[in-house]
């Protein structure tokens, strides 16, 4: 991986009375990281900035002190669903799977999962504790601060099923912790009743078995596999499924020709329409046209808009 990194953000003695700890550690930053290789997609030019939290602490630390600063900031989980343009991101970029990644299984049955956890690490430790609930996300390749944020889900479940709290940090130097009754969780998106950063979750899962569980996970990532090109670049998910439509959007895409159509190394895959995948060297460009020439196809065969579920990071030309 490209860039230069140095350790910044030096920890302040105090805490204006917030109650954190003092701390010598330094949080890591990388400069100019191309986000093709902290993307499932592998696409997207360099970001400005790349921070590395070590904990939430670490997590506000970043945000007050890019607040002050004036400089925006992007969260960076897994990078599945995420598309940056080729001429990068002028931003610093919050990538928390790196180190944001405990789990912590507690006496009254509880779990808490910090905001880099990757779900299908999270649904195996939740299966060897003979916990069930999260095997119908085992194969999403997202964190669980990116699930909580768009409710990720799958085979008609989603995270926030299982979610008791959600703790985020802010730029105001606070980590607030937000029962699940005060969240909206819908279709592939989670409102929050005050702006933050997810840090931390924590969920209550069904009691199971080792055995149960693990067969249940077996059998969904088998299917997966057999309708969805697993192992190869992409996104997952292109576009979201229209709310009101009978079908899919993966049929909607088939039915307009678009199966197997390409931009350069940009492909809707034949196993799946809605799987858009880098056959090589595509670039973020070539994927948004891809993406614009779906979207068309679908509303003059179908009559129907299809929602990008992608997230775009940077310029792209109109």
């Amino acid at each position: 991986m490209s860039g230069n990194w140095e350790k910044v953000y030096p920890r302040r003695s105090g805490d204006g009375g917030r109650g954190a700890a003092a701390c010598v550690r330094n949080i890591e930053v990388s400069f100019h990281l191309k986000m093709r290789d902290y993307t499932t997609v592998g696409i997207g030019g360099a970001a400005d900035r790349v921070a590395f939290p070590r904990s939430p602490a670490d997590v506000r630390e970043i945000l007050v002190t890019e607040r002050r600063s004036g400089r925006p900031v992007r969260v960076l989980g897994a990078g599945s669903n995420l598309l940056v343009a080729d001429a990068g991101v002028a931003a610093t970029v919050l990538c928390t799977k790196k180190h944001l990644s405990k789990v912590v299984f507690l006496a009254d049955g509880s779990v808490v999962a910090e905001a880099g956890v990757m779900l299908p690490r999270l649904a195996v430790l939740c299966a060897l504790s003979g916990l069930s609930g999260m095997e119908s996300l085992s194969g999403i390749p997202g964190t669980v601060g990116g699930a909580m944020t768009m409710n990720a889900g799958a085979y008609g479940h989603s995270i926030g099923e299982v979610t008791e709290w959600v703790e985020l940090a802010d730029g105001e130097g606070e980590i607030r912790r937000i029962d699940a009754r005060s969240l909206r969780f819908g279709y592939r998106e989670t409102e929050f009743p005050v702006q933050g950063v997810v840090v931390r979750a924590g969920f209550r899962f069904a009691d199971g078995t080792r055995e149960g569980v693990f067969s249940l996970m077996r059998q969904l990532n088998e299917k997966r596999r057999g309708n969805q090109p697993w192992g190869e670049k992409s996104f997952g998910s292109t576009f979201r499924n229209p709310p009101r439509a009978p079908e899919g959007a993966g049929i909607l895409l088939e039915r307009a020709g678009m199966k197997g159509a390409r931009e350069g190394d940009a492909c809707f895959s034949e196993k799946h329409a809605n799987f858009l995948v880098n056959l090589g060297r595509a670039t973020a460009a070539d994927v948004r046209r891809l993406m614009d020439r779906g979207q068309r196809a679908v509303r003059e065969r179908c009559g129907v808009l299809l929602v990008p579920e992608v997230k775009l990071w940077g310029e792209f030309d109109a």
